[in-house]
Parts: C-alpha cells; sequence; structure tokens
C-alpha cells in the first residue's frame, strides 16, 4: 500500500508532508477528496485501502498528542 500512496500523494509533493502529519481517519478522508479536486488520482477500489494505511500509520496515535488529533486540514486546530 504504500507504493500506492507514494504514487498517489508524491507526485505534488514530497512525502513528509504526510508522514508530518498526524490527522483522524475522518481528516485523512477529507485531505483525499481536497487532493482529489486537485488533481491527484486515487482508483476508487483503492481508496479505502489507501485512507486505512494513512489513518494506521499517520494517525493522531503516532503523534502521541490529542492537539494533533484536532487538527483540521488547513492545520488549524479546534
Amino acid at each position: 500500500m504504500q507504493a500506492k500512496v507514494k504514487a498517489a500523494c508524491t507526485s505534488c509533493h514530497n512525502a513528509s508532508r504526510i508522514t508530518e502529519q498526524h490527522l483522524t481517519r475522518q481528516r485523512w478522508s477529507d485531505e483525499l477528496e481536497k487532493m482529489e479536486g486537485l488533481g491527484a488520482v486515487i482508483p476508487d477500489g483503492d481508496r479505502n485501502a489507501i485512507l486505512n494505511y494513512l489513518s494506521k500509520n499517520f494517525g493522531p496515535e503516532k503523534a502521541g498528542g490529542a492537539k494533533i488529533a484536532n487538527q483540521k486540514s488547513d492545520g488549524t486546530t479546534d
């Protein structure tokens, strides 16, 4: 799955843009939708698996802080 995430995301920006974020599953879903709107190609059949991968590997529990878990797509927090 890592290769598919790289293929979908790193054609426009580097991997640290992903790895430095620690978003909830909903926030990752919002990010995927936003990126698709900007031209990222995320096949429908891969979307859920990509979302699972991002949530598992770059979710808020990986950051160790609740503040980051509340982070919005624009980088602000609630």
